[in-house]
């Protein structure tokens, strides 16, 4: 059981598995049922809920009654330092704060509130502490705030000064304030300002308190730059080239027993020598870091715990994996280890590394040896990815199902299951799954994601964009949900905005890879390439590890009809990641762009079998199927993908451009839809639509369609298909000079083939050829017998044609068709 508890609420909130209740304040004994729906309603207002889990009713009891005495506690002294109060009521409050305050947790709640900012009317303290009686916590403790107060009025005015890009929004530095708060941040740090030794420990407890705050050192840098006190210790400032920076790494080494160093000093030494390891790390180079590491090790070996030794090793091994050195990630945590063998968290790395390398049976005993060292729930998940990474996902669902059942506190065992049903494409119950997770646990931002991940896989893209939107408000200083955000924008065809959205991430996020590589990628779609190209170029350089830069890049040479280049770098990328399914996948793509059908098919059948629930390669293959004219196969492939996630827009699509082709018009209107397009989706199917109007012979129409479509689409890509439809339409017409003006800025080579129809019938023998000589150099395979037939036509080979126009038109319809759904 789990529960939120609110004072100024007097409510304490239960909630089991899909169940909740209530337990309200002088009403302990009574529990009533109430709809998990409720719980934002309830606590709306309020900002000193408690979270509490894997509890008990009596501990949820014990902390209500403290929360409602902290918030009358609260109350009362708000009353006693207001000098329009009445005497006599001012009394009153003072012998209550008497019999509360003798609690020393509650006492220390209060001092939190009050140092937090200062009273708007300080000389009420005078009176006040007269009101007080007689020495002791009241009155001390009203003195004390007293004399602080020009204090706490520098660290309140600091606070406000602070930009809101550190922290995203006006939102999310609340919520950052009111931990600050919970905490007793503002009473520590103004208690401790004339001291530096306890300010530097009360920095160090905010940095602990607020770790999962991803920018917390830099707001609580820029905040406590200005307040600390004469000779506070300051971290060490390494020079731009770390070679020689690290005098706490150097070789030499005293001759007698060094002295015993507190705490703090230690942590602060090791904090130091990891930020100048973590460069390194970036820049690949691991020679150093391993030099840097054994030091590193040594020093805390020869001054403290070995569990701490164990403990930078494991963190070190996460940044290896972060930057995707998965063999220094197993080495590091292996030596964690050695190191400390009794510790079920080192193990749990030790298996989370053989999982990256993909050594399954490694991992699943490394993860039997976490358990049996006190990280059951742990092993638990890992033996769940595991099943996960062998496909085996009926299993994997079966072990999460057990493991929330002996571990219903656990959220990465409910966010895990939700995400198997992603995996299998079970979209509803993904949603479902990770709905009831959100209810169990309301102040987690990675179900709320998952959701909103699963909204926009199901084509629902208004409720996605809301569900990020309202997590980004929920949890400002988290990354994820602002990326969702622009993504959901960018699908929606709202480019601008996405552009704005991933622009803004980026800047304030500047370590962040995902929101530069969202960036380039919205640029590639309104058609700035060389912007895109170049920001993926500098994107891969910081951060060498990240496949979708390569992804990118790739994509955007591909746009740039650099085909031979972007094959180039996503073999590049298959090098550094060869697991990657988008990077098979994509790579797969450019062969059949580059005329290799069989090459790109080997391909994607390969993905496949290593990845069966792999939809990407199964949409691709079907898409080579289809454009190769394999009709059949093509229609039997998407039904499959129809029937494995029938909310998948392109795949319907897809299937009704084979039924144009097959001359099946009706059954096609039936899978379109007919509203406005917006989407990338929508306006694929709108060129489909198209199509049936040329198919139809209704020229005048098709051409007033796809001139729209051409000049209101915002993707830059899919503007392509517009332009060679509506250049089909005008030869059509025998408007020939029109179609070459609609096709002046094209190079691609469907475009190239319809350059040849029209120069051929204008007799612009010189242009013709320079077209079919590019069509020399790359030509898909199912533009050859157009690229010869025309080529034959126009007399610039020595060949008779073999069809007559309405073959060319057909094929031309056919390829175009095909091409773009």
């Amino acid at each position: 059981m789990d529960a939120l508890v609110s004072g100024q609420a007097g409510l304490a909130i239960l909630t089991r598995g899909n169940e909740a209740s209530l337990i309200r304040m002088d009403y302990f004994d009574e529990e009533l049922a109430c709809s998990p729906s409720l719980i934002p309603y309830l606590l709306q207002d309020t900002d000193d809920t408690v979270e509490l889990k894997s509890t008990s009713t009596d501990a949820v009891v014990r902390r209500l009654q403290f929360a409602g005495a902290c918030d009358r506690a609260l109350h009362l002294i708000l009353i006693l330092l207001d000098a329009d109060e009445d005497a006599e009521t001012r009394a009153m409050s003072v012998e209550s704060l008497l019999e509360l305050i003798c609690d020393p947790e509650l006492l220390a709640h209060l001092k939190a509130v009050l140092y937090s900012a200062p009273l708007p009317d300080p000389s009420a303290l005078n009176e006040a502490i007269g009101l007080a009686l007689r020495p002791g916590g009241l009155k001390d403790t009203l003195t004390d705030l007293r004399n602080n107060q020009a204090l706490i009025a520098n660290f309140s005015s600091a606070w406000k000064q602070l930009p809101l890009e550190l922290f995203g929004n006006s939102l999310a530095k609340e919520h950052f304030r009111r931990r600050l708060v919970a905490r007793g941040a503002f009473a520590s740090l103004v208690s401790a300002s004339h001291d530096p030794k306890k300010f530097s420990l009360a920095v160090l407890e905010c940095h602990q308190d607020l770790k999962d705050f991803k920018n917390h050192r830099s707001i609580l840098g820029r905040w406590l730059s200005q307040l600390k006190p004469p000779n506070v210790e300051h971290s060490i400032s390494l020079a731009p080239n770390d070679n020689d920076a690290l005098g706490v790494l150097d070789d030499d080494r005293p001759s007698q027993p060094l002295p015993r160093r507190s705490s703090y000093e230690a942590y602060e030494n090791v904090k130091k020598q990891k930020e100048a390891i973590i460069p390194s790390f970036k820049r690949g180079d691991f020679q150093k870091v391993r030099g840097y590491i054994d030091q590193l090790i040594e020093s805390q070996l020869r001054f403290g715990d070995r569990s701490y030794a164990a403990m930078s090793l494991c963190d070190l091994a996460q940044h290896a994996k972060t930057v995707s050195n998965h063999s220094l990630q197993l080495e590091l945590a292996k030596r964690a280890a050695e190191i400390f063998p009794d510790d079920g968290w080192t193990h749990g790395q030790v298996a989370d590394a053989y999982f990256c390398l993909g050594q399954y049976d490694n991992a699943a005993q490394s993860f039997k040896e976490a358990a049996f060292f006190g990280k059951a729930s742990f092993a638990r998940a890992g033996q769940a990815r595991i099943l996960r990474g062998q496909g085996k996902f009926a299993e994997a669902l079966e072990l999460y199902d057990r493991s929330i059942n002996d571990f219903p506190g656990e959220v990465t065992l409910w966010n895990g299951r939700a995400e198997v049903f992603r995996e299998m494409w079970k979209l509803d119950e993904a949603l479902k799954a990770y709905e009831s997770t959100v209810e169990k646990f309301p102040l987690e931002a990675v179900p709320r994601c998952g959701r909103a991940a699963v909204l926009k896989d199901l084509g629902r893209l208004d409720e996605a964009l809301d569900a990020y939107t309202r997590t980004c408000e929920l949890f400002g200083g988290d990354i994820v949900p602002r990326n969702g955000r622009a993504d959901v924008l960018k699908e929606m065809g709202r480019l601008k905005d996405a552009l704005t959205a991933y622009r803004e991430t980026a800047d304030a996020f500047p370590e962040d890879a995902v929101s530069r590589c969202g960036l380039a990628e919205v640029l590639r779609d309104t058609g700035q390439l060389e912007d895109a190209l170049r920001l993926y170029t500098e994107t891969i350089a910081a951060f060498p590890y990240v496949s979708v830069a390569y992804c990118g890049c790739a994509e955007t040479l591909r746009d740039m009809n650099r085909l031979d280049t972007a094959l180039a770098s996503y073999d590049k990328a298959l090098t550094k990641f060869p697991n990657d399914e988008f990077v098979r996948n994509s790579r797969a793509n450019i062969l059949k762009l580059l005329g290799k059908p069989e090459a790109a098919l080997q391909a994607y059948d390969e993905t496949i079998r290593s990845f069966p629930y792999d939809i990407f390669a199964r949409s691709g293959r079907a898409d080579l199927l289809k454009t190769l004219g394999r009709i059949p196969e093509a229609l039997e492939a998407y039904d499959y993908l129809i029937e494995r996630n029938p909310s998948g827009q392109n795949f319907w699509h897809a299937k009704a451009a084979i039924l144009v082709v097959l001359g099946e018009y009706a059954k096609a209107e039936e899978m379109l839809p007919s509203k406005s397009p917006e989407t990338r989706d929508d306006w694929i199917a709108y060129h489909v639509r198209g199509m049936i109007l040329l198919k139809s012979n209704k020229l005048d129409a098709a051409v007033v369609h796809f001139e729209t479509g051409l000049n209101s689409i915002p993707f830059a890509r899919q503007r392509k298909y517009f332009q060679n439809a509506l250049a089909i339409a005008r030869l059509r017409r025998g408007e020939y000079a029109k179609a070459t003006e609609t096709l002046i800025s094209a190079e691609e080579p469907m475009a190239e083939i319809l350059k040849i129809h029209a120069f051929g019938e204008l007799r612009q023998s010189d242009l013709a050829k320079r077209s079919l000589a590019r069509l020399e150099l790359v030509c898909p395979v199912t533009l050859i017998p157009l690229r010869d037939e025309l080529a034959a036509r126009y007399q610039l080979r020595q060949q008779p044609p073999r069809h007559e126009d309405p073959w060319i038109f057909d094929e031309e319809c056919r390829v175009a068709l095909l091409n773009a759904a």
